[in-house]
């Protein structure tokens, strides 16, 4: 009952289902538009068919590619011709051949029982005696062991050490062997021993006798450096040093140059005559002793031609060669500096003297100097000039004149070349100090130097004769 009225009231009032029916509708739900829209009823339902198979699709029919639809895009159209027929290969004109197969190999069958072994036949001997099996040989290269730096110096400076050392027991022997020698001749002629073992005729034969050993150490030195540069051409060298082309120097001697190289000889004797020689006798009378240098000895054997050749001439001649032409050349590669300084104390220390070898050290700076810049040459002009022109005619020069005017010259002259030395040395302070940086040694040589054995051995022994032969008791 209650449907058909509302159906029927659906159908009289026009209105949809979802109105409602007063006249109010709800604020959210008031349609857009104000004109009345038609109720379109649902369609009827439909029963679905059943499924039906599609039949597949079938291939559209094309005709065979042929040659002239797959042009060659090598060749232009008009050139590209008819296909060639392919031909299918005839196999029935070639039928397959019949296997043969393989031969049987032939096998040859052994006899089961064992065939006796041959007889024993003896070997005859070798015909050659059996030979020792080679020792195995030495390889001609021996790898050498590998030295550093501060073990060459220390090696380099040994081996010159040990030159030097050896160089004064060669002259010492011979010395002795030759005073020995002369004094048994006088003896078998008839001279006393009182007047033979003198120290005047000591005196009187010290100058034969050192020109006897310096004959001895010039055999020794050719013989121990006979491969040295030095020999090969040195007279040839030496004019050349004279004129500044020598190989082992490269600037030209002056006059200027050479007058201040003897005046700082000369001030090296003011150092030994007011400063050494003082405080050596000042400290010896401490000790209750008396000074006795070489230079006394070498002063009362002056008289003589022998020992003015030897002190004037030939000995530093030796000398020069020894020092400033194999010493120093030696130790050249390890500074230049270090060359001279290094020659410059094998010198004081070879005059076996404490006062003598103060001032042979500081005369070996300035012929070291003088060596390497102008030539080997100028260091034994330098040498001569002092010990012949200063040291023995000077001295003869003296010896003439009146007390008075004796100690003028002499005073003044040592004052003259001691202040000019001295002037000299603070003024150009800044160019030797530029030299000494610009041939400066690698850092640890003069370490390695001060540690070689062979040099410490030499300057101990040489210090010990100092101290031994050097004081007697007052």
């Amino acid at each position: 009952m209650s449907d058909q009225s509302d159906d029927a009231d659906k159908t009289c009032t026009n209105r949809p289902e979802h109105v409602a029916p007063t006249g109010r509708q709800p604020p959210m739900m008031q349609p857009q538009q104000t004109a009345q829209q038609e109720y379109q009823p649902y369609p009827p339902y439909q029963q679905a068919q059943p499924y039906q198979q599609v039949p597949p699709l079938q291939p559209y029919p094309q005709p065979a590619p042929s040659a002239a639809s797959y042009p060659n895009p090598a060749y232009p159209p008009q050139m590209q011709g008819t296909p060639y027929p392919y031909q299918p290969y005839p196999y029935q004109a070639y039928p397959p051949q019949s296997y043969q197969p393989y031969p049987p190999y032939p096998y040859q069958t052994y006899p089961s029982a064992p065939q006796p072994m041959p007889p024993y036949q003896q070997v005859p001997p070798y015909p050659y005696p059996p030979q020792p099996m080679p020792q195995a040989q030495q390889p001609a290269w021996i790898p050498r062991r590998f030295l550093t730096y501060a073990q060459q110096v220390r090696r380099a400076v040994g081996r010159e050490a040990r030159l030097v050392l050896f160089y004064c027991v060669v002259m010492t022997a011979v010395a002795l062997v030759a005073q020995m020698t002369i004094a048994t001749v006088m003896i078998l002629q008839g001279t006393p021993e009182s007047e033979v073992f003198s120290d005047a005729f000591s005196n009187r034969i010290s100058g034969a006798v050192s020109l006897i050993a310096l004959v001895g150490c010039a055999i020794y030195l050719a013989l121990m450096r006979s491969h040295d540069p030095l020999w090969h051409g040195l007279p040839h060298e030496l004019r050349l040093e004279l004129t500044g082309s020598g190989e082992r120097a490269h600037r030209k001697m002056t006059p200027v140059v050479f007058l201040l190289a003897i005046m700082l000889i000369l001030g090296a004797s003011d150092v030994y005559s007011f400063i050494l020689e003082p405080a050596l006798d000042w400290l010896s009378g401490l000790f209750g002793f008396q000074p006795s240098t070489a230079m006394d000895s070498i002063d009362a054997s002056m008289g003589t031609l022998a020992m003015v050749l030897y002190a004037g001439f030939f000995g530093p001649i030796m000398e020069e060669l020894l020092f400033r032409g194999l010493v120093m050349p030696a130790l050249a590669k390890y500074g230049k500096v270090f060359s001279i300084v290094t020659s410059a104390v094998l010198f004081g220390f070879f005059h076996t003297d404490l006062l003598q070898g103060a001032y042979a050290i500081l005369v070996g700076l300035v012929l070291g100097y003088i060596a390497a810049e102008y030539g080997l040459v100028w260091s034994i002009a330098l040498h001569i000039t002092n010990n012949f022109v200063f040291s023995d005619l000077f001295s003869r020069l003296l010896t003439v004149m009146p007390e008075n005017a004796q100690n003028t010259v002499g005073y003044g002259l040592y004052i003259a070349v001691g202040v000019g030395s001295l002037l000299y040395l603070v003024l150009r302070f800044r160019d030797i100090r530029g030299y000494m940086k610009a041939n400066r040694s690698p850092q640890g040589t003069v370490a390695a130097c001060w540690s070689s054995p062979w040099f410490l051995v030499f300057l101990g022994l040489s210090l010990l004769f100092a101290f031994v032969t050097g004081f007697t008791a007052v």
